[in-house]
């Protein structure tokens, strides 16, 4: 028999990333929306209760912004975080696709409240804007 899924377009899936901004500044999600709000082509959503701010794209994409405990259980996570002062740190979720286009809203993070956007890997890199140097 015939595949009969032949013929029919294939809807390609996006991919997901996780990314983590860290930095030294004490910072509430509503500072972060507070940043983009004369970015005409953002949409931003924010619910300040539980520290989580949405960034619409123009492409209709999201760039998700949310709070994370600090306190870190590997040993090695909690001496990079000690090391380099960290009060505050967000779990970003984006598409991959719209990691071009995201990184000179995260330089911007970065130049207003220090810090930086890194991966969320077992090293925290590679480093997308700001420097993890100590």
């Amino acid at each position: 028999m015939a595949d009969k899924k032949k013929g029919f377009p294939v809807k390609a899936t996006k991919k997901y990333i996780d990314l983590l901004y860290m930095t030294p500044q004490e910072l509430t999600a509503k500072d972060i929306s507070e940043l983009f709000l004369t970015h005409h082509e953002l949409t931003l959503e924010l619910w300040a209760e539980v520290n989580v701010v949405e960034i619409e794209l123009a492409n209709h994409n999201s760039i998700d912004f949310e709070a994370i405990d600090i306190d870190f259980k590997s040993p090695s996570d909690a001496a990079f975080v000690k090391n380099r002062g960290i009060k505050t740190a967000y779990a970003i979720n984006l598409c991959e696709d719209d990691l071009t286009v995201a990184t000179p809203y995260f330089e911007e993070l970065v130049t207003k409240y220090s810090g930086f956007v890194c991966a969320d890997s077992e090293d925290f890199t590679p480093v997308y804007a700001g420097s993890s140097k100590r």
